[in-house]
Order: structure tokens, then C-alpha cells, then sequence
């Protein structure tokens, strides 16, 4: 059963999934690690202990959240290895670092998880997705229950999946507010408040995600807004004759490149 957690790192998504867990059913002893001693204002507002020490209170911790930078990750599991119980499981978050790469620097007999959310998860059911070599049978069900108390969760069987899962889902939330951002500051440009242009764009994101969640057929939706020769067939046009779409996917492809060799420069 799990009952004490330690997050190690107080970044975005950090702060997104402690906010998460804060809406669990259950409660849980949280312990929030962090060098930067700043970060305790974020234990203080979700009433958690602190530490700066990465080595205080691992030695309890049922599951531990690894959530820093992937270029600090060998001198942290250098710091806490010594210190891990036997059943602990390790959750790492952190993009581009292995399953391996984490298991050639710790006890070999513990269990290691390598896991893909994004910021959505904080207020939303979004979805944690993992990989494993090392999770059993008893193991990976409490570990599914307990992501659904505050997500949905999926488990792969590969690795290359949460590499692709990193550029196309953990990136994704960015890509969606980067084309609000354009439509938003083409609204300032025609002359529309910032806040007027706030407004508009907000509504045409919300409204966009219903009429996909009602009719999965993208393209049918865009010809039902797009009549021939009309305003919305002209821009498409424009943005095809740019060809914005091989643009943004090699965008992701570019994202998916570097979660496979992150410590690269």
C-alpha cells in the first residue's frame, strides 16, 4: 500500500502532479525535495514537508517522483541510492533519461518506472503513461490505481513509445497554446483589446475542442467551416502554399530527436 511519496524536484510539471495527487481520494504523506531552498513556499501552499536534502526521508518513501533536470539526474541518484528501501518504485518523469540509464546508477533489485505526463494533469484527467522492465503484476496495479484517482494511465511495452509519447503528448499542451498565441496576437494586430483578444481566443480554443469531441472527422469539420473560394478556404490555402503542416511535424520530429539524445548538446 502506498502511503508515503517523495517528489524530487519542484519544477512545472512537479507542481502539476503534486497538485494532482493533492485531488487523490486517499490522502498521502508528501515529502517535496528540492536544492533551491525557494521552493518551500510551494510545500508551504500545498501543506507538505520539505527538504533541500535529497537524501531526507527517502529511506520511508513507498514511491518517489524523480522530476529534475535531466543533466543533474546522476549526481541525485547518487545522492538518494543509498537510502532506497527494497520495495520502493521509482517514477522517473524525466525526459530522455532510460530506464537503463537509471538502473546502472542504483540498487539493481529496485523497481523502476519511466513515466510521460504534462501539464494538464494538475486541474485535468489527463493521461500518465509508463514503461517498464522491472514492474510486476502486484506492483503495476496499485500503481494503476493509484493514477486513477487523479488520471487516466496507460503502460507500453516499449520505450520508444514514451521517447514519441514526450515529443507528441508531454510537448503537446505547448504547440496548442503556441497557434492560440498567433491567433491571439492577429486579433491585437486588426485592432482588438488584449483583453477583448484573450476573450476570443479562448472561446474559439473551447469551441474548437467540442466540435472535435462531437465529430472526430477532422477533415469533415474544416470543410463544413471552409466553403469554396470563401475567407477560411484563403487562409488554409496560404498556409498550405507555406506548408505549415510539414513545418509543425518536423517540429515534433525535431522534439522527439532530442528526447533521444536529451544530454547531447
Amino acid at each position: 500500500m502506498i502511503k508515503n511519496i517523495s517528489i524530487i524536484g519542484a519544477g512545472s510539471l512537479a507542481t502539476s502532479i503534486l497538485s494532482a495527487i493533492m485531488r487523490a481520494e486517499r490522502s498521502y504523506n508528501i515529502n517535496l525535495i528540492d536544492i533551491d531552498k525557494k521552493k518551500k513556499s510551494l510545500a508551504r501552499k500545498y501543506n507538505v514537508s520539505f527538504s533541500s536534502n535529497y537524501s531526507s526521508n527517502i529511506s520511508k518513501s513507498d514511491l518517489i517522483f524523480l522530476l529534475v533536470k535531466p543533466k543533474q539526474y546522476k549526481i541525485m541518484l547518487k545522492e538518494i541510492n543509498q537510502f532506497l528501501s527494497k520495495n520502493v518504485i521509482l517514477l522517473s518523469f524525466m525526459a530522455g533519461i532510460t530506464h537503463d540509464d537509471i538502473k546502472d546508477n542504483i540498487n539493481k533489485n529496485i523497481t523502476v518506472v519511466r513515466c510521460m505526463a504534462n501539464l494538464t494533469i494538475k486541474n485535468f484527467n489527463s493521461y500518465v503513461f509508463y514503461f517498464s522492465k522491472s514492474l510486476n503484476t502486484k506492483n503495476n496495479m496499485m500503481l494503476k490505481e493509484f493514477f486513477s484517482q487523479f488520471s487516466k494511465s496507460k503502460r507500453y511495452r516499449t520505450e520508444n513509445d514514451i521517447d514519441k509519447l514526450t515529443a507528441l503528448y508531454g510537448s503537446g499542451p505547448a504547440y496548442y497554446v503556441f497557434f492560440n498565441k498567433i491567433i491571439r496576437e492577429s486579433f491585437i494586430k486588426m485592432g482588438y483589446s488584449d483583453r477583448d483578444s484573450r476573450e476570443y481566443t479562448n472561446d474559439l480554443l473551447e469551441g474548437s475542442v467540442m466540435l472535435i469531441k462531437e465529430n472526430n472527422d477532422l477533415d469533415a469539420i474544416i470543410d463544413a467551416i471552409a466553403s469554396k473560394k470563401g475567407t477560411t478556404e484563403a487562409a488554409l490555402l496560404e498556409f498550405k502554399k507555406k506548408k505549415i503542416n510539414q513545418i509543425f511535424s518536423k517540429g515534433i520530429v525535431h522534439a522527439y530527436k532530442k528526447s533521444k539524445n536529451i544530454l547531447k548538446k
